[in-house]
């Protein structure tokens, strides 16, 4: 299954509060960007691109770390739009990430943060992109944590409560599991009720996936956050020092 479209549609109508809100965020100010912009090779000089690359925020980073072009892609026409208004370095256009319309062997570095988990089957995205780099380049992405998003709510009177949990009765023996890790999970919710849906998978999955592609994994990476957040939001340092929200994968293309 390809991007939801009432993702497209939420994207479309939202851009430049999305813009804005994302910005801002904790989430990423302190802890997926900077552990993702930590992972970044050499690519002076280099051709690059951004999958998913919404308002062109990561696109620009790119072209400032001295990428020769910069090119990002979206499925979103109002995120691209907005990104050519906000950065015109960079080249931007819209495109779907299972099917990228670019010659073989054209990138030398492709990155996408947060984007790939809108789609339910990765194996297309990863063999698009292994197509359209060149030999001995990375493919770095993030997404939701696998551990994170398989647990399931049990809230309480007070207590807003996930759990990935196994309970044994003892006399009956029999198990109560809250949560599952093993099956895909759609996540319909997002940003509100119904607005976006992203997709939940297993490492396994994920790694078979990869590896149908062609692709190495070179690392794999559980984020921590930054000082910064420590100081500003020390409840979200809290959790996700031991609870990681989102993982990435540094990919490589031998």
């Amino acid at each position: 299954m390809s991007t939801d479209k009432n993702s497209i549609d939420w994207y479309n109508a939202n851009a430049r509060d999305y813009t804005a809100d994302s910005s801002s965020s904790p989430y990423h100010q302190f802890y997926e960007k900077p552990a993702m912009y930590g992972l970044i090779p050499d690519i002076k000089g280099n051709t690059v691109l951004s999958l998913g690359c919404g308002a062109g925020t990561d696109s620009a980073y790119l072209k400032s770390l001295g990428a020769d072009k910069s090119v990002g892609i979206d499925i979103s026409s109002e995120q691209i739009k907005l990104a050519k208004e906000v950065h015109p370095e960079c080249e931007f256009k819209v495109m779907d990430m299972e099917h990228l319309d670019f010659s073989d062997s054209t990138f030398d570095f492709a990155y996408s943060s947060l984007a790939i988990h809108y789609i339910e089957d990765w194996t297309t995205v990863f063999k698009e992109v292994y197509r359209v780099l060149k030999p001995n380049s990375y493919f770095l992405f993030s997404c939701g944590h696998p551990v994170k998003y398989a647990m399931d709510g049990a809230n309480t009177d007070t207590d807003w409560v996930n759990k990935l949990e196994l309970v044994k009765n003892k006399e009956t023996k029999e198990y109560k599991i809250t949560g599952d890790y093993v099956a895909r999970k759609k996540l319909p919710d997002g940003f509100g009720k119904n607005t976006i849906t992203c997709w939940r998978k297993s490492y396994a999955e994920i790694s078979a996936e990869i590896h149908s592609s062609g692709f190495l994994i070179e690392q794999i990476i559980d984020p921590m956050p930054t000082e910064g957040m420590k100081s500003e939001f020390p409840e979200k340092y809290k959790k996700l020092t031991k609870l990681p929200e989102f993982t990435i994968f540094r990919l490589l293309k031998k």
